[in-house]
């Protein structure tokens, strides 16, 4: 399908997020089910944000830009399949609620190595003494050791993720075991253009004609909108379980948009 078309299929559902989402502020899910709200919430915006990024590098011919993106768009698809499943499993919020604590613990551990690793370059020797760094924005954690706050941070860590999600994937009928795969063989391919890797350079001097990238470029919007998109349809499923009234049309809405695009190929 073509980028114009792919775009005018997003207006839709943007038009009908605009009809939703207020409603989601105010719902039962987001008061029984706080931090897992605010995980999808989050996820959703930002991955709408890239997929809009990635249409936009797709329209002024930026390939090496595209691709970055399109990297970052599956990693927030598959966090977003990570809390779903997870929420789906248990039906609480205490999984997102650790999520972020412990997603946010990792965020500044690894900061704080980042620096370590900065003094080490002026002093070989410099060790962190003091843990009440980390402590200080982090008081939940003051019963813990250093140790039990690093491993239990992994958990959450992406390659955890994919082990997780290979797991469960047999019990979930709503994703395709090869469309992850796919995914996932992709996700490693692409790493090659965050790092500066020899197969992006190989890579983009193949796609020597203008011909060549369009393809490439309505593939990857295309999939870009199925992936953001699908984190409305899903993050709605989840609403319907305790706002079947208010979400109910909005769901079914936003599945038939989804379809067309299928429907073209």
């Amino acid at each position: 399908m073509e980028i114009e078309n792919i775009r005018d299929l997003d207006d839709e559902i943007f038009e009908e997020f605009q009809n939703y989402f207020p409603k989601s502020t105010t719902s039962v899910f987001s008061k029984k089910f706080t931090n897992t709200n605010i995980s999808i919430q989050f996820i959703d915006l930002s991955a709408n944000f890239i997929k809009n990024s990635i249409y936009d590098n797709c329209e002024t011919d930026d390939y090496y830009g595209m691709k970055i993106l399109y990297r970052c768009l599956i990693e927030h698809f598959i966090r977003f399949k990570y809390l779903y499943i997870n929420w789906l499993l248990d039906k609480n919020d205490d999984f997102a609620k650790e999520y972020l604590e412990y997603g946010d613990a990792r965020e500044v551990l690894d900061l704080i190595r980042a620096k370590v690793s900065e003094q080490q370059l002026y002093d070989p020797n410099y060790k962190l003494k003091d843990w009440d760094i980390f402590l200080k924005d982090h008081p939940n954690f003051k019963n813990k050791t250093r140790k039990e706050v690093e491993e239990k941070t992994r958990k959450y860590s992406f390659k955890n993720i994919i082990r997780f999600l290979n797991k469960e994937l047999k019990n979930d009928d709503t994703f395709s075991s090869d469309f992850f795969g796919k995914l996932i063989v992709e996700y490693s391919d692409l790493s090659s253009f965050v790092h500066g890797g020899m197969k992006s350079y190989q890579e983009m001097m193949s796609m020597n004609t203008l011909e060549k990238r369009l393809t490439e470029y309505e593939r990857i919007c295309g999939l870009a909108f199925q992936m953001s998109n699908s984190i409305k349809l899903f993050t709605l499923l989840m609403y319907v379980q305790t706002d079947r009234e208010d979400f109910s049309l909005h769901y079914l809405k936003i599945d038939e948009i989804l379809k067309k695009i299928n429907n073209e190929k």
